[in-house]
């Protein structure tokens, strides 16, 4: 006889306590997971959600970090999910519970990025959907408490065999009432087009995760279903042209995602930052080729009770306008806060530069930082790890894109003697 949802829901709550006093190994997610042939799906879920909640990394606070003159360092997520207007069959809380997690996480600032299907101007009742929904999240999100964190709406384009990319940082409802349905089905790129015009920031996400073989994996499937951005995993020309649009006008990636970390990262490949450390290195790599700067972001994809700080932005104020200032700048650290406090000497100059900046140095540059050993890397590669400053040799006529990894964060590059790169965007 099969057992009552009762015993259920008690099976898994030992489960997780388990899990709770023993870590989150493989071992123990291969247990627990095994158990969910045994339990109904809103059991086997708050199974997941609890080894989620565990494993994923907790780091320290942010406020300790000293910046340098009025910059301060705040602490958000860019991929916050909110139903409606997403699928409430994809968001396992009410619109007054994310709220309540919202004021609860500690952040400073959240992009809440409800998804837009790709194409999404092919359906009449679609276009409509997202012109009406954007327009009274946008209403509803202003209208809060300022208890709250910074709540700034955007939105995740998906394209589900293709990839998706967070789009922030532009008025989308606004945009869509400068161009009609068949506008967009007449040119596909315009949708994209114009709001990277208006001053929309595009970042890919997940860009290079493809499947992996496991003998588990969470209801929402991080491991076994292609989350690629396919243009960069698979390149061909045969995209279509909205998807080939994003991957011309990208302004960076998604380097942390927290789910990646636990499910695909932790649990599968015994590396919670295999993942972003692929992704910086690519970042890297496509900035030498593009001669352009690209930037990092952090997403939580939270869907239920987990939240975390995923990315840190050093801007002088908590505004829509210097947070946005601080992205394009690249004043960004991903994962943890520590390597957003490092500060770069020139020739010995006693003026420091920061993460983000250009530097231009005729001998050496001097790199310092707080939190213990680090990691530098300098056009992708690792040039070895210090214990809190290391001294590099630079030469006028070579570019050298630099990185630090501390404390198991991760900072946007900060560029040595590159005349040739692109500014940042206004």
């Amino acid at each position: 006889m099969p057992p009552t949802i009762a015993l259920m829901k008690e099976f898994a709550r030992d489960v997780a306590r388990t899990v709770g006093q023993w870590g989150t190994s493989r071992r123990f997610l291969l247990s627990g997971l095994a158990t969910c042939t045994l339990l109904s799906m809103g059991a086997c879920e708050s199974v997941i959600t609890r080894l989620s909640l565990q494993a994923a990394y907790k780091p320290q606070t942010h406020k300790s970090v000293q910046m340098q003159g009025a910059q301060r360092l705040w602490a958000g997520d860019m991929n916050f999910h909110i139903s409606p207007p997403d699928d409430p069959k994809r968001i396992r809380r009410t619109l007054r519970e994310s709220v309540d997690l919202l004021s609860k996480s500690g952040l400073d600032f959240v992009f809440v990025t409800p998804q837009i299907p790709a194409r999404f101007w092919d359906s009449a009742d679609q276009f409509e959907r997202v012109r009406r929904e954007w327009s009274s999240i946008q209403q509803t999100m202003s209208s809060m408490s300022d208890k709250l964190p910074l709540i700034m709406v955007g939105a995740e384009y998906v394209d589900d065999k293709n990839g998706s990319a967070t789009i922030v940082g532009v008025d989308i409802p606004k945009a869509l009432n400068e161009v009609s349905r068949e506008d967009l089905k007449t040119n596909p790129t315009a949708f994209i087009n114009l709001l990277w015009m208006r001053g929309a920031l595009v970042y890919l996400n997940t860009p290079l995760a493809t499947p992996l073989k496991a003998p588990v994996d969470s209801h929402q499937r991080y491991n076994s279903v292609d989350r690629s951005w396919k243009p960069m995993t698979k390149p061909s020309a045969g995209y279509p042209k909205d998807i080939l649009a994003i991957n011309n006008v990208y302004d960076g990636m998604e380097a942390y995602s927290v789910p990646l970390s636990v499910w695909r990262d932790q649990y599968v490949q015994g590396d919670p930052v295999a993942s972003v450390g692929a992704v910086m290195s690519r970042l890297d790599l496509e900035i030498i080729r593009k001669k352009r700067r690209l930037i990092p972001i952090g997403g939580s994809d939270s869907r239920s009770s987990l939240i975390r700080p995923t990315i840190y932005i050093a801007a002088p104020e908590r505004t829509p306008e210097a947070l946005r200032q601080g992205l394009t700048q690249g004043r960004v650290c991903v994962r943890s806060p520590l390597p957003c406090g490092l500060r770069v000497f020139a020739d010995d100059q006693p003026v420091a530069a920061g993460v983000g900046d250009h530097i231009v140095a005729q001998q050496h540059i001097d790199i310092r930082w707080e939190g213990g050993e680090g990691e530098l890397f300098r056009n992708a590669e690792s040039v070895g790890t210090f214990e809190g400053r290391t001294l590099q040799p630079t030469s006028r006529s070579e570019c050298h894109i630099y990185r630090l990894v501390v404390d198991g964060g991760y900072s946007a590059p900060f560029y040595v003697n590159c005349p040739a790169l692109a500014p940042a965007r206004p």
